[in-house]
């Protein structure tokens, strides 16, 4: 048995990434038409595809985010995923249940707060580390938020929690 089967426990995840300044379309729909075009004209079989939004971040690491400012697309885009953001979302997304933790034990919100540079931090604004989450209830920390949060939140969400349950 071979990646993907439903008899076999080898899962083959495939994950889609919008080409530009666009919005994914529906996860469901499009893993359906994955399946019957791989399945049809490859024979090839898998497990789920996400969908993922891709989130803006404009500094010249993100590459994303770069190519939108360098084409002048940067606030149209932002503008999109603002009129998308979908509330209902909220609940799901990562950053309500999970962290990161950088290299030198810093706690974030998610990954895109920890190539900002934005941790999670204390009602005082002490920022939290590995070492002080016994003793810190992140449940009672407001989660940090910025605009690139309006991506995980758009529609169907980054897949950061929205359409990858």
């Amino acid at each position: 048995m071979g990646y993907g089967q439903e008899q076999s426990r080898l899962t083959l995840t495939l994950v889609y990434n919008p080409g530009g300044a666009y919005l994914p379309p529906d996860q469901a729909r499009l893993e359906a038409d994955y399946r019957r075009e791989l399945a049809g004209r490859y024979g090839i079989r898998f497990t789920r595809l996400f969908t993922l939004t891709n989130i803006p971040i404009a500094r010249s690491i993100a590459r994303f985010g770069s190519i939108l400012l360098s084409r002048g697309e940067f606030d149209d885009y932002m503008g999109l995923l603002k009129s998308a953001m979908c509330p209902t979302n909220l609940d799901s997304l990562m950053c309500r249940s999970l962290i990161s933790i950088d290299w030198r034990g810093r706690a974030y919100d998610c990954d895109f707060n920890q190539m900002l540079g934005l941790p999670v931090a204390t009602g005082n604004r002490q920022e939290i580390y590995l070492t002080d989450l016994s003793a810190v209830d992140l449940e009672d920390q407001p989660v940090v938020v910025a605009d690139h949060c309006y991506g995980c939140a758009a529609e169907q969400g980054s897949g950061c929690g929205a359409e990858l349950s």
